[in-house]
C-alpha cells in the first residue's frame, strides 16, 4: 500500500512512535524499520543491532541507523530477547533503505510474556493517518526505488549532467539506482533519449516547483 508515493507493508503491525514494524511467529518476532525512517536516514552507512542475549524493555532501542541525513534510533514495540540480528546488514546496511520489508530486517526476538500490545501496535489502516501526518511534517520524499546516488545539478545545462552521469555509472554496477535533481526544462526530454540510448532504464520523473527528479536505474 503507498501513501504519498511511499510503500507499507501491510502484513505486519506498526509502532510508528519507535519507527518499527513487527510480525509475530508464536512467541517469536521479528522486527525491521518502517518505511519513513528508511528514507529520512538517507543511505544508511552503518546499522547498529542489539546483540543476542540483550533483554529490552518496550519504547527501548532494539537498533540504530546512521546515514548522511541523520542517526536514528529504532525502538522495540514489546518487551523481548534478542536472539538473532540480521548478519546481512554489517556488509550490506543500506537494505534497511531498499527492503525494510523484506532482507532489510533487524532482528528476531523471543517475546516475553504478558505483554499488553494492544495500545502501542497498529495495523497499516490504523496507523495510516498518523504516518500521512509524519510524511508531511518531515518532509518525506519516496521514489519507486531508493537511490545508491544522488546528484543535484542546479544551474547545470542537462548535457553536462549526462557527462557526470555517465562517469558516475561506468564504475557502478548492474542494477545500481541514481537520483538526479535539475532545473534545465529540457532535462526529461534529454533522459528519455540517453534511456533509449544507453538501454538504462528511466523509472520515474516528477517535477516539484521548478526542479525535476529523475530516478535512473542501469541496465
Amino acid at each position: 500500500m503507498h501513501l504519498e508515493d511511499c510503500y507499507f507493508a501491510e502484513d505486519v503491525l506498526y509502532f510508528p512512535e519507535g519507527h518499527c514494524w513487527i510480525s509475530f511467529r508464536g512467541d517469536k518476532a521479528v522486527l525491521g524499520p518502517d518505511t519513513i525512517i528508511a528514507w529520512i536516514t538517507g543511505k544508511a552507512a552503518r546499522v547498529s543491532v542489539r546483540q543476542p542475549g540483550t533483554s529490552i524493555e518496550p519504547g527501548r532501542m532494539v537498533a540504530s541507523l546512521e546515514g548522511p541525513r541523520h542517526f536514528d534510533v529504532i525502538r522495540s514495540p514489546v518487551r523481548c530477547t534478542v536472539t538473532v540480528a540480521n548478519p546481512d546488514l554489517e556488509l550490506n546496511p543500506s537494505l534497511v533503505n531498499k527492503d525494510p520489508y523484506g532482507r532489510g530486517w533487524l532482528a528476531e526476538v523471543k517475546v516475553a510474556a504478558g505483554n499488553d500490545v494492544s495500545s502501542s501496535l497498529k495495523s497499516f489502516h490504523e496507523a495510516a493517518p498518523l504516518f500521512e501526518k509524519m510524511i508531511t511534517e518531515m518532509g518525506v520524499r519516496c521514489f519507486k526505488e531508493f537511490p545508491d546516488h544522488e546528484l543535484y545539478e542546479i544551474g547545470t545545462e542537462c548535457s553536462a549532467v549526462l557527462v557526470k552521469l555517465n562517469d558516475l555509472l561506468s564504475g557502478s554496477d548492474s542494477g545500481t539506482v541514481v537520483h538526479v535533481v535539475s532545473d534545465d526544462p529540457t532535462a526529461e526530454v534529454e533522459l528519455i533519449r540517453w534511456s533509449d540510448q544507453t538501454g538504462n532504464r528511466l523509472l520515474e520523473a516528477r517535477t516539484e516547483a521548478n526542479l525535476r527528479h529523475f530516478i535512473l536505474k542501469k541496465s
